[in-house]
């Protein structure tokens, strides 16, 4: 078994009282323990709360390389069937995460979907050059792998690889070309939440997952989030929103 990179990378479950549960999957490069702060918050509401380990996450950049795609997506389908037997199963994600629940959200009958930060459209437009870049440069680091000003609660979630094989960032583009066909085709209550402030992930991402996933579709903003929102200062936000979208579906 392949090391963790550190304890809070693995995999959680919180149990619940309701009879729902809710799905969350982590970011590219990132790992489950992002999702500690809003798991409690969702837990104490009543829901049990599972959030995978996406595979190649959370343990080494090289481990990662050797995933792909269909590893992840295997990963996030695995979480959902352990709460099948819920009377409903709610799906969301952050960044990547959020893409890979709108892949999965027709196919599970999900209750309701949520992304949040996720990317249509990124800030950095190399990303899409990585299907040809991969052959000229084969890691990318983070320029800035620094831990952000977080509330010191929450710093001790912040983890994640200091970059990646520019092969892995070819799976995410074709991760977000399937998300959006999936968009296309979902009647499912879908909730998209985006900072405005997002560093990675352009704020037209949200606008445009709005317009696919149509009026069953809740748009929440965020003013002052970077993107790993959920560990941010308007996390409370992100909580309150998908609570909402949970009880006002039918």
């Amino acid at each position: 078994m392949t090391e963790l990179m550190d304890p809070l990378a693995a995999a959680f479950r919180h149990e619940g009282t309701n009879d729902q549960a809710v799905v969350l999957v982590h970011g590219f490069t990132g790992v489950p323990s992002h999702f500690r702060p809003l798991a409690a918050a969702l837990n104490q509401a009543g829901y049990t709360v599972v959030v995978p380990r996406l595979a190649g996450h959370g343990t080494s950049m090289e481990h990662m390389e050797e995933t792909g795609p269909a590893d992840w997506i295997a990963s996030a389908r695995e979480a959902v069937a352990e709460v099948s037997s819920h009377k409903r199963v709610h799906i969301g994600g952050l960044s990547m995460g959020g893409l890979i629940s709108l892949i999965l959200a027709g196919e599970v009958g999900a209750a309701t979907v949520t992304t949040i930060n996720s990317p249509v459209v990124v800030r950095d437009k190399t990303l899409y050059a990585a299907p040809l870049g991969r052959f000229l440069l084969k890691k990318v680091m983070w320029p800035n792998a620094d831990v952000p000003d977080l509330d010191d609660e929450v710093r001790p979630y912040w983890l994640t690889y200091p970059g990646f094989y520019t092969n892995n960032a070819v799976g995410l583009l074709s991760i977000g070309r399937r998300a959006v066909l999936s968009a296309r085709k979902l009647e499912v209550p879908s909730l998209v939440i985006q900072s405005r402030t997002d560093e990675s992930v352009s704020p037209r991402s949200a606008r445009i997952l709005k317009r696919l996933l149509g009026e069953e579709c809740d748009l929440v903003w965020l003013e002052n989030s970077l993107h790993v929102a959920v560990l941010d200062r308007e996390r409370h936000r992100i909580t309150a929103a998908m609570l909402e979208r949970f009880r006002d579906t039918p």
